[in-house]
């Protein structure tokens, strides 16, 4: 009866030891794959890993339109209502479910802030360098990660996406100091653009009436969040940010865009359209745009103003700027006020002041 119960005990030691050595090789891996696909940039979600569980209020996803139209810490320091930008260049909705379903696994949000302009796009993926930028920065770990990759890919080109030291592994030869230096996470996932283009000449926002039907993959996939977001009993607001278009518009986005607003009340959910909002933001489009699809830092601080007094006046959202658990933020806003002051007086003209 010892003998079994000492053959046992020596079973499960090794057991754990293998699970011990697996977990050391699983971070030691992350580390490696890390440093060799180099120091995120403010753009990135790296920021969102170092929050506290649970302490994010309002999550904001979509696509580049949502990464550069809004500032979690200009939404702390007008609202004090603790946010993360997980936006990301060309993530179309299929990829945002995914994203979502990731972001759960750390936070549980009041509310989801969702930029539906993909909705013009019918795709499950939009290249493969926006789905790395979405998925590199989860853990190996992460069953999302797995999902998205065995949903949205071919069988042939998952690898790269589970393991992406595959892609990044020849890069050895060029690491320097500077990727091993911890991401700029001051924005709290957002990225600020400081350039102004103006639309073309002739250029204007389309009436609401005039619509188009939207790209029916982003549509399955826009059912799968609002499920999700139902399931997690997470309030979600579908939005679209201010963006121009080309002179020769074969997707019709702002046809399309005008359209979700039928969808949205069909489904009993708030959509803001703010391309017919522009004059209750004061937005001009000459001097706001960072480029033909983006706002830039003035689009930006219009954007996160309107959405944030939204936010407050329609959702059950806490100040918590006086919050002890929250004295960190009131620190990053320092930082943060200091790099837009630093990157606006390099400005060409150097006349701007900070917002």
């Amino acid at each position: 009866m010892a003998g079994k119960r000492e053959r046992k005990s020596g079973r499960m030691g090794h057991l754990l030891e293998a699970v011990c050595f697996l977990l050391v090789f699983l971070f030691l891996f992350q580390g490696v794959s890390r440093v060799l696909r180099g120091r995120p940039d403010v753009g990135s979600n790296a920021f969102f890993y170092e929050e506290p569980r649970q302490s994010l209020d309002v999550l904001f996803l979509g696509s580049s339109h949502m990464l550069n139209a809004v500032s979690p810490m200009q939404l702390w320091e007008e609202q004090g209502v603790p946010s993360g930008n997980l936006g990301v260049n060309g993530q179309v909705l299929p990829v945002t479910y995914y994203t979502l379903q990731e972001a759960l696994r750390y936070q549980k949000p009041r509310v989801v802030v969702l930029d539906i302009y993909k909705v013009v796009q019918d795709s499950l993926i939009d290249s493969k360098g926006s789905l790395h930028a979405a998925l590199d920065g989860m853990p190996l770990w992460s069953l999302p990660k797995y999902r998205s990759a065995f949903d949205l890919l071919p069988k042939g080109e998952r690898a790269e996406f589970l393991l992406d030291i595959i892609v990044y592994h020849d890069r050895w030869k060029e690491v320097t100091g500077e990727d091993f230096l911890p991401a700029d996470t001051r924005e709290k996932g957002a990225q600020i653009l400081f350039t102004v283009e103006q639309p073309y000449q002739g250029w204007e926002v389309l009436p609401e009436g005039k619509t188009a039907p939207p790209a029916q993959v982003e549509m399955d996939y826009l059912e799968k969040i609002i499920a999700l977001c139902q399931k997690e009993d997470i309030s979600l607001l579908l939005v679209a940010v201010p963006y121009t278009t080309p002179e020769k518009d074969d997707l019709n986005r702002q046809a399309v865009v005008n359209g979700m607003a039928a969808y949205a009340a069909e489904k009993g959910l708030p959509y803001l359209n703010l391309m017919h909002k522009t004059g209750e933001m004061g937005f001009d489009f000459s001097s706001d745009m960072a480029d033909m699809y983006h706002v830039n830092w003035k689009g930006m601080e219009k954007v996160t103003a309107l959405l944030g007094e939204y936010l407050v006046q329609n959702y059950d959202l806490t100040d918590r700027r006086e919050d002890p658990a929250y004295a960190d933020w009131n620190e990053d806003l320092l930082a943060y006020r200091a790099y837009l002051e630093e990157r606006l007086q390099a400005l060409p003209d150097n006349k701007e002041t900070t917002p």
